[in-house]
């Protein structure tokens, strides 16, 4: 704790009785430290009312005041900087760029909005967010992007779903689909008109085959 009334007492008003030992001299400290104590008292309560220093248990009361809940899968440093920002989210939200960063807060970086009218134009109403990603997303990821997503966007808009698309440094990402070819060869043998044999008589077994092949 910094001492703050004391060395005000003794450097600045630099009263003469303090400097004797005694009574006069112990009653002005005593009388610092207490008021010491009470400024620290009084920027530790301040500090509690401020989400961005308050205690770890105090955020969720703060945040409530503001009307925002905690999602299962945003972290603590996650929740509270929502409760510091939570009038920037406010004025961002609803808006394309406003929701790229939000999805940026969240770990999505380089997120774009995609309008579905400019497939369908009946489908002006919907949205898809386009999340870049280098190895795949899992089941918690897509949880927590759209949340984010149905919390930020207009009323009036729908989530039609997400796009996710692959990133990779110095490679070229293809799609393909494979193609199954099927076929059934079956080879019989010729039936000869005659024989003429020349020395050794060989029998030869009928042969069938079938040859499935998987392209």
């Amino acid at each position: 704790m910094a001492r703050v009334f004391w060395p005000y007492f003794r450097d600045v008003l630099r009263w003469p009785l303090i400097f004797r030992p005694g009574p006069l001299a112990a009653l002005v400290e005593g009388i610092a430290r207490v008021f010491d104590d009470v400024r620290e008292d009084i920027l530790w309560l301040r500090d509690q009312l401020n989400p961005a220093t308050c205690e770890a248990d105090g955020v969720d009361d703060l945040a409530s005041g503001r009307g925002i809940e905690r999602h299962p899968l945003e972290t603590a440093a996650q929740f509270r900087n929502r409760a510091v920002t939570a009038y920037a989210w406010h004025r961002q939200a609803g808006k394309v760029r406003g929701m790229s960063r939000i999805l940026e807060h969240y770990g999505y970086p380089g997120c774009s909005i995609r309008n579905m009218r400019d497939d369908d134009p009946e489908r002006w109403a919907e949205f898809m967010p386009v999340v870049p990603v280098g190895s795949g997303l899992d089941m918690q990821d897509y949880a927590l992007i759209t949340w984010a997503a149905q919390e930020t966007k207009p009323a009036r808009s729908k989530l039609a779903g997400l796009n996710t698309r692959h990133r990779a440094a110095n490679a070229a990402t293809h799609s393909a689909m494979a193609l199954v070819l099927s076929s059934v060869v079956r080879l019989e043998y010729e039936r000869p008109d005659s024989t003429k044999v020349a020395g050794a008589v060989r029998i030869a077994g009928h042969m069938h085959i079938v040859s499935r092949i998987r392209l």
